[in-house]
């Protein structure tokens, strides 16, 4: 019996050795990856957080990670000292960085919006520097701007759709070369989904932020000769 229990002692201590080994190896391995490459110091989501948690709340849910300063967001911080008061101004996932834009007054953060009756969720990944910063909330309005290379090599740009309602907003994931870009989920139509879906499949796809007063009454579509003088 004591050399079973022994067995069992000596087998929990080298299971705690190599867990260890593996940890340190791990850690390695990401600094060797990172060796040469500029990296900076962000706060990164250790877990799910939900808009409008409180600054106050957030040291346990986020760590210091050193990403490449080529994936890191505009604005990324690296300390929270600054922000007091201040709560997430968008839900997070574990993984995404913590910027300045996601942070914000309790006033100034809107509620979560529900879809309109006859509309559908769309949602839609998007390169940082082809969307306003992350900056647009929920409930703000943006409008899709699309480019296209024709068979014969003409390329177009247009705005088919204007004013789309914003259901949410969640912003890059950090650590490599290919980080996500921001994922924004729309109150869309059916014709408007199909009209992004297939932007984003087989074009280029832009948004901008848009309000009440926004013009859009300029709805041609251009080609280059409309751009070159």
């Amino acid at each position: 019996m004591k050399k079973q229990v022994v067995a069992l002692i000596v087998a929990g201590a080298l299971a705690l050795l190599a867990v260890g080994a593996l940890v340190v190896y791990a850690k390695g391995a990401q600094d060797r990856a990172l060796e040469g490459t500029e990296t900076i110091d962000v706060l990164v989501a250790k877990e799910d957080i939900a808009v409008k948690t409180p600054v106050a709340e957030l040291a346990d849910k986020v760590a210091v990670t050193k990403v490449p300063k080529s994936v890191a967001l505009d604005g990324a911080i690296s300390s929270l000292d600054k922000f007091d008061g201040q709560v997430t101004s968008v839900a997070l996932v574990t993984g995404d960085q913590l910027s300045a834009g996601k942070l914000a007054t309790p006033d100034d953060v809107k509620g979560a919006v529900a879809v309109p009756d006859g509309l559908q969720e769309l949602a839609i990944s998007i390169a940082g520097e082809r969307f306003v910063g992350g900056l647009p909330k929920t409930g703000d309005k943006v409008g899709v701007f699309s480019s296209f290379t024709l068979s014969d090599g003409t390329k177009l740009t247009g705005n088919p759709i204007n004013q789309l309602l914003v259901l949410k907003v969640d912003n890059g994931i950090a650590g490599s070369e290919d980080a996500a870009g921001t994922i924004v989920t729309l109150a869309v139509t059916n014709k408007q989904a199909k009209q992004i879906i297939h932007t984003r499949e087989f074009g280029a796809i832009w948004m901008t932020l848009q309000n009440d007063k926004t013009n859009t009454d300029d709805d041609a579509t251009i080609t280059y000769e409309d751009v070159t003088p």
